[in-house]
């Protein structure tokens, strides 16, 4: 009789050894957890734009912004979104027409042009140019903007460039390009 009682409290070692391997992956599942955590800590990056907020609640003056810039006929052209590919070493030029070149000229610390360059899906390597009006010239009719720029490495950026010519209208553009 006390042999049966001893056979009942002992774990057969199978039994034992399905315990230790499940208690081991639980072990490993919650190490990879922590891990997991930690990385996304470390790699943390805020949001592309710190106004996106605000960008989504004014939707409907933006637009209004683009219709605006349409309806009073503003062009602009930028050579770097004509190629696929550019030097690391880049001039950047904006050229702005209208049939009213007065209506550019309003205040010389007005934004004009924002240049956002980014790795796509970081933060990384992202670069933020902003041009004011006075740093414009008029040249055969046309509002020009000439910047040499620099980007220090190579790769695939995303270029979005948002060009106001009036206070109240604005146009957006933007292009995956290569640096070489």
């Amino acid at each position: 009789m006390t042999k049966n009682i001893q056979t009942k409290n002992q774990i057969h070692p199978s039994v034992k050894r399905i315990f230790y391997i499940i208690g081991g992956f639980f072990v490993i599942f919650f190490v990879a957890v922590g891990y997991t955590i930690y990385i996304a800590q470390k790699n943390f990056e805020p949001v592309m734009d710190q106004r996106y907020y605000e960008k989504g609640l004014n939707y409907e003056q933006r637009k209004h912004e683009f219709e605006k810039s349409k309806e009073k006929n503003w062009q602009a052209s930028i050579n770097i979104l004509d190629r696929d590919s550019i030097k690391k070493d880049f001039l950047l030029e904006v050229r702005l027409n209208n049939s009213n070149l007065k209506d550019f000229f309003s205040d010389p610390e007005r934004n004009v042009v924002d240049l956002k360059i980014s790795y796509p899906a970081t933060m990384k390597g992202s670069y933020e140019f902003q041009f004011v009006e006075k740093e414009f010239k008029v040249k055969n009719n046309y509002i020009v903007l000439e910047k040499q720029l620099q980007i220090p490495v190579a790769g695939f950026y995303e270029f979005r460039i948002e060009v106001r010519p009036e206070k109240d209208a604005a146009m957006f553009f933007s292009k995956k390009i290569f640096v070489e």
